[in-house]
């Protein structure tokens, strides 16, 4: 018993000191915590009780540290993720090799049957955070469908999800590249028309290569439904985007979509888009926030198309 008192008492001791320690004391306040209680035993001094030293307010005060520090290791392993990759815009269509950490939602507008517009809000965007130097997650919000002025009911698609694997990528001056691997998914949400009824894996091939202030950034994946392979069939799917950087922050841009059909209702089928577009960006916000967005005309090029043209617009927010 005697034993824990004295523990107790030098650990006090040492607290106490610590906490009347100047803040531009030269050594930090962790090492005077740790060295306070033996110098306490060679005095011979005593302390507050125990209640007094573990305070409800002072464990509030330690968890607040620490989770601060863990947000604060977190941005900036991204922030290094981010700076040990090429600093490319994301282009409009063509899924874009980098990991980063974005806020991203488009709107997409295309003509329908008897005069309608078909919008489409999301794109199949959303959230995007690094989770370690070599990966980042996409949760993405179901793309909401409408129809206007008339036509059927809108309603929201299925939730995008995506997982990035870096390979390999240099910045710019170190050889200006990228390769990664992407595993994309659309989870059924089952709850209206507008969704595929069944999960679809999408596996990803990304890279880019740059020149000075122009670069190509290319993906080649593969749909693969887990369910209803008749119906929703079997695609593969082949997007360019070619990017030079100009003055004042824009990226004009051409990307290709292709569309090779190899199973289902379409199997033999090629569709072809061209895409013409601009970007802007990245315009620094607050802190560590950028904006930046994109506009573009998807034309389709081939006789086969499941629409003939497409407005784009996305906007993003980096941090």
């Amino acid at each position: 018993m005697r034993l824990a008192l004295r523990i107790i008492t030098l650990v006090c001791a040492g607290l106490l000191l610590a906490a009347k320690a100047r803040p531009d004391d030269r050594w930090p306040e962790k090492l005077e915590s740790t060295s306070a209680p033996a110098a306490e035993r060679q005095n011979g001094r005593n302390c507050s009780t125990p209640g007094e030293r573990d305070s409800p307010q002072d464990s509030a005060k330690t968890e607040g540290k620490k989770r601060r520090g863990l947000f604060r290791s977190w941005l900036h392993m991204a922030a290094e993720t981010q700076a040990r990759q090429p600093d490319w815009l994301s282009p409009l269509a063509t899924t874009s090799g980098r990991l980063k950490q974005e806020l991203r939602y488009d709107i997409w507008d295309q003509p329908a049957a008897q005069g309608n517009r078909t919008y489409q809000f999301g794109g199949g965007k959303g959230l995007e955070f690094i989770t370690s130097s070599r990966t980042q997650i996409l949760a993405g919000i179901p793309s909401y469908t409408l129809h206007s002025p008339n036509g059927p009911l809108g309603g929201f698609g299925d939730i995008p999800l995506m997982l990035k694997f870096r390979i390999a990528s240099a910045e710019r001056g170190e050889g200006n590249y990228l390769l990664t691997l992407i595993l994309g998914a659309m989870a059924p949400t089952g709850s209206h028309r507008y969704g595929a009824g069944n999960a679809v894996l999408t596996p990803t091939l990304a890279f880019g290569k740059g020149l000075g202030r122009f670069d190509v950034q290319s993906t080649v994946g593969l749909n693969l439904p887990a369910g209803a392979t008749a119906k929703l069939g079997r695609q593969l799917q082949w997007n360019t985007a070619f990017q030079y950087q100009a003055a004042w922050k824009l990226w004009p841009e051409l990307e290709v979509n292709s569309t090779f059909y190899k199973m289902g209702p379409n199997a033999g089928d090629k569709q072809v888009f061209l895409t013409p577009g601009l970007g802007f960006g990245r315009v620094r916000l607050r802190k560590g926030f950028r904006f930046s967005s994109a506009a573009g005309l998807q034309i389709a090029v081939t006789k086969f198309h499941t629409y003939d043209h497409r407005w784009m617009f996305s906007e993003r927010i980096s941090f």
